[in-house]
């Protein structure tokens, strides 16, 4: 038995994080059975990845709560597209609780024989497979004793044959129009939009428009990142990069403009304000200032601008960003404006 918690400050703790745990056990075992309240469009994602570029042989997921507290549609596009992917490989599928709210988060490894083999059981929803973000402290337990790690398979399955149906044969029409994405997010603050209409009265004439390059130009970098190269983790699984994950490569033409943030300067790290009431970090690095992302995790940048076209219907999560998704949001770039307060700057994307 193992002890997992968050480790976030200040309670900081010699164990494991949940991440590291299950990507290990998923690594030596290659199959996973698993049960949670709530899921993500990007954790739905990134699992389809990992299976794809890793020789994962079964994956089983039941979902618990969404049926009766409604999916976004980016949600209940992410699951059916996994479980289109499971169910034309023949290693699994998603299921739908549709009988009770089912609000427990087990995971059970099971080996090529179909055994299992481990298991997690704690706090944590299917949205801690990606690490950082939202400062929710997590804690769980991983077990390998018999009869335990059956007796955990045993329920797993039995939830998913007695009480859930596969998630393409459940008629889903009412969806939550939210974006969540930067809701409690680390690092972020929401504001009011009557404090964002004051900071528009404190825009100066100083302004650029920061271009937002296609998969077309930019097919592994800048709003494409997750198509790049993953990450090989310390126990050999290769992960890929978070779907959120951005870093804009600004033309030297707009980055060496007098009065754009210069990097390796006290002006290189800078807050913004933006149109639809979020204020973060944001940095300038590199050559010629030429690398634009959001302070101390490139996800949020990534949440701001790929949530507004998810939501605006253009983009599917898993889908590169192309020049026809941006001519169908109506933006190609976002105008970036100083305000007349020391280091803030105020960073339009309307449509």
């Amino acid at each position: 038995m193992e002890l997992l918690f968050s480790n976030l400050p200040p309670m900081r703790t010699p164990f494991r994080k949940f991440s590291e745990c299950f990507y290990e056990q998923l690594q030596v075992y290659k199959g996973v059975d698993i049960s949670v309240g709530y899921i993500t469009a990007e954790s739905l994602t990134e699992l389809k990845v990992i299976v794809e570029q890793n020789d994962i042989h079964r994956l089983n997921l039941t979902i618990g709560m969404h049926y009766f507290e409604k999916f976004t549609a980016l949600e209940y596009n992410a699951a059916l597209d996994l479980n289109s992917f499971l169910r034309d490989k023949h290693i699994g599928q998603v299921n739908l609780v549709t009988t009770f709210m089912y609000h427990g988060k087990l995971y059970s490894f099971v080996d090529q024989n179909g055994d299992a083999q481990s298991g997690i059981i704690g706090s944590n929803n299917l949205s801690s497979i990606i690490d950082g973000g939202h400062r929710s402290y997590e804690s769980a337990i991983l077990v390998s004793q018999q009869p335990i790690v059956n007796q955990l398979n045993s329920f797993i399955t039995n939830l998913a044959e007695r009480s859930s149906d596969i998630i393409s044969n459940v008629d889903i029409t009412e969806f939550r129009n939210i974006n969540p994405l930067l809701q409690n997010h680390e690092h972020v603050r929401q504001i009011s939009q009557q404090n964002v209409e004051a900071y528009k009265a404190h825009l100066t004439d100083i302004s650029f428009e920061i271009p937002l390059k296609g998969y077309e130009v930019a097919p592994k970098s800048n709003l494409n990142v997750f198509f790049g190269e993953g990450r090989r983790s310390p126990n050999g699984l290769i992960m890929p990069r978070h779907w959120y994950e951005v870093e804009l490569i600004v033309p030297v033409d707009i980055a060496t403009l007098p009065h754009y943030p210069v990097s390796r300067t006290e002006d290189a790290v800078f807050d913004v304000i933006t149109d639809d009431g979020w204020e973060f970090s944001c940095k300038v690095s590199g050559q010629n200032n030429k690398n634009f992302r959001s302070e101390k995790d490139l996800k949020i940048l990534g949440k701001w601008i790929k949530g507004r076209l998810e939501n605006a219907g253009v983009l599917r999560v898993g889908e590169p960003v192309n020049q026809e998704t941006l001519e169908r949001y109506g933006r190609t770039s976002f105008t970036l404006t100083k305000l007349d307060q020391p280091n803030k700057w105020f960073i339009d994307f309307e449509r």
